[in-house]
């Protein structure tokens, strides 16, 4: 069945590479000849703020950036607190990305407030969406940081979920990010494309 667009949330905090994700994914969308929209929303990003970028592609104009609640047929978060912010921006059929990373907020690590007794984990898999969680600290690398790579790892997970094609995708980094980060990134990469198999066999 032919791939007419779709509504993507990539969500996370400040200094995870929302922003590179998103231009990673809009060349690859552009070289399939879709039409884009792309709204980045950017809160108090260099200090852990939430960040999220609202993706749009088609094959017919795209008249809006920002994507209604309701309307999200893929959630891609690095981070479980923002996952849990947008869940309830999916489709009945839409489907979630989710590290299990999690930045604590102020008023937790300061003991103003409790934070959530249930596994944020657990609450995202009882959602009813079809869900895919990535845990950096069970797929570390000696080849390189996973923590600040999930961005790339998650983009492997994603274009092999969706069966893009990795040749062009990696060609796509390899253009993209300062050569001396080009081999991390490309290892960051497969590591996604491997965790995906395993999760999808």
């Amino acid at each position: 069945m032919e791939d007419t667009g779709k509504n993507i949330i990539i969500a996370g905090v400040g200094g995870q590479g929302i922003l590179l994700f998103s231009n990673l994914l809009s060349k690859y969308y552009m070289k399939l000849g879709y039409e884009l929209k792309i709204s980045d929303v950017i809160g108090l990003g260099q200090r852990g703020g939430g960040v999220e970028s609202h993706f749009r592609y088609s094959k017919n104009p795209v008249l809006s950036p920002f994507i209604k609640s309701g309307d999200v047929d893929y959630l891609l978060s690095f981070e479980q607190t923002e996952t849990l912010r947008y869940l309830h921006c999916l489709k009945a059929d839409g489907v979630v990305f989710s590290s299990t990373f999690e930045l604590s907020t102020s008023s937790v690590n300061t003991r103003l407030e409790k934070d959530m007794s249930e596994s944020k984990t657990e609450i995202i898999k009882k959602s009813g969406k079809q869900t895919f969680i990535v845990d950096p600290d069970k797929n570390k690398s000696p080849e390189f940081d996973i923590s600040k790579m999930m961005n790339i790892v998650m983009l492997g997970f994603y274009a092999e979920f969706r069966g893009y094609s990795h040749d062009e995708m990696l060609q796509i980094v390899k253009e993209s990010v300062p050569e001396k980060f080009i081999a991390g990134n490309m290892k960051a990469y497969e590591k996604g494309v491997v965790i995906a198999r395993a999760e999808l066999a």
